[in-house]
């Protein structure tokens, strides 16, 4: 564990010396993904319970065909069955934000989608936009490369700026990339936003088969505590999987299927 810190710059050599307390943990045990905290949302979702069930899906269509159409489409589904927000293609999010304006429903977007290697200026201003057209929660994925390649602080300069460019307007997560990191990258990319003070957290599978699996939840809730929220966004189809990912703690789902998870078709 870590105690989360906006302030000054991180220790690479901290983030290292952790990430290997945690892996060590994990291989002393055999089964420490199984045994990690209860999910923050609480332990006692059933199929029943639609309308918590419904307050942790975003409904999302990020998705390079996306139209004006299918966003009039998700906004109503959205509003029907009380999800908590609709993500849409940056392009779209004044679109979205007037359709659902007095719904209940938030607006998402997503800031240098899919791969986040553009500036930080740019992250920036697409973020105020985002935020100016009505927008009040932002995936951000991290550049990968300028991770990959040890940059740890441009990265937590990128997770900051975006940060204080949104100051309590809208809602942060960080994208933690399944299909284009390993396991020890996970933990320290989940350590990094923490560090930078990001609240929330977003768990993509990416490329990654098989999707967000609950045992990944546990293993990401165990390295960052029960401070920070988890969307799991990935290969959640069905409304018995989804259940599970919430009981290992996470905080939301992504999904384009909301429907059919709320609705257990």
């Amino acid at each position: 564990m870590v105690s989360q810190n906006a302030s000054g710059k991180i220790d690479p050599h901290t983030i290292d010396s952790i990430v290997k307390d945690v892996i060590d943990q994990y291989d002393l045990s055999g089964n420490a993904h199984k045994t990690a905290t209860t999910a923050v949302i609480g332990d006692s979702m059933n199929t029943n319970d639609r309308d918590k069930l419904a307050k942790a899906l975003e409904h999302s269509m990020i998705t390079p065909t996306a139209t004006p159409q299918m966003v009039d489409q998700f906004c109503d589904e959205a509003i029907r069955y009380g999800f908590v927000n609709v993500c849409v293609p940056s392009c779209y999010v004044k679109l979205a934000a007037e359709r659902l304006r007095n719904s209940g429903v938030k607006t998402s977007s997503a800031v240098a989608f899919p791969f986040g290697n553009t500036t930080t200026r740019i992250k920036v201003e697409e973020t105020l936009e985002i935020i100016e057209d009505g927008g009040v929660e932002i995936d951000l994925p991290i550049n990968v490369g300028l991770f990959k390649s040890g940059n740890t602080q441009s990265v937590s300069h990128d997770i900051k700026s975006i940060l204080e460019a949104a100051e309590d307007r809208a809602l942060v997560k960080v994208v933690v990339d399944l299909g284009l990191l390993s396991e020890e990258e996970q933990i320290k990319v989940a350590l990094i936003a923490k560090m930078s003070g990001a609240p929330f957290l977003k768990v993509a599978a990416g490329s990654k088969p098989g999707g967000v699996t609950p045992e990944i939840i546990r293993m990401i809730r165990t390295v960052i505590g029960d401070q920070m929220g988890i969307k799991a966004d990935g290969g959640i189809r069905d409304q018995q999987t989804a259940i599970k990912v919430l009981d290992a703690g996470a905080n939301r789902i992504g999904a384009s299927g909301s429907v059919k998870i709320i609705t257990g078709a």
